[in-house]
C-alpha cells in the first residue's frame, strides 16, 4: 500500500516543483493547497539570487482533471526583494513549466487543451 505522500506525489506529479501542503475533496472539485519551496529565486531583471521575502501572494490555477473532476491548485508564491542596487525592488517568483506569468492553468493542462484543439481542427 502507498502512504498519503506517495499517492499525492503520483497523482500530482506535474506539481513536483511545489510543496503540496493539503488536498481536499469538495465533490466536483479537488482542491490542492501548495507553496513554492524555500529556495533562492533569480531576479528576472538582473538574475541575482534572492531569499529575502518581502511578502506572499496567492495564485489559483487549474490543473489536469483527476477521475473526471476538476482540480484547482492554490499556490502561495513569495514576493522577494532583489539584492542588486538599481534593479527592480521586488519580484514574484515564477516556476517555469508549472507557474508562468499571468497563467490561469498549469502548463500540462495548456498542452493537453492545445492537443485537443489541434485534433478537432484537423477533423473539421
Amino acid at each position: 500500500m502507498c502512504d498519503d505522500s506517495k499517492l499525492v506525489t503520483m497523482a500530482f506529479s506535474g506539481l513536483s516543483p511545489l510543496v503540496v501542503e493539503d488536498v481536499t475533496d469538495d465533490g466536483e472539485w479537488i482542491r490542492v493547497r501548495a507553496r513554492t519551496p524555500d529556495l533562492p529565486a533569480a531576479c528576472p531583471g538582473c538574475g541575482a539570487p534572492s531569499r529575502r521575502v518581502h511578502g506572499y501572494h496567492q495564485r489559483t490555477v487549474v490543473n489536469l482533471p483527476i477521475d473526471a473532476r476538476r482540480v484547482a491548485v492554490t499556490v502561495r508564491v513569495r514576493r522577494l526583494v532583489c539584492p542588486t542596487r538599481g534593479c527592480r525592488q521586488t519580484f514574484r517568483e515564477q516556476l517555469p513549466g508549472v507557474l508562468e506569468r499571468y497563467q490561469r492553468r498549469t502548463s500540462r493542462l495548456t498542452v493537453q487543451i492545445g492537443a485537443v484543439v489541434r485534433v478537432v481542427q484537423k477533423d473539421t
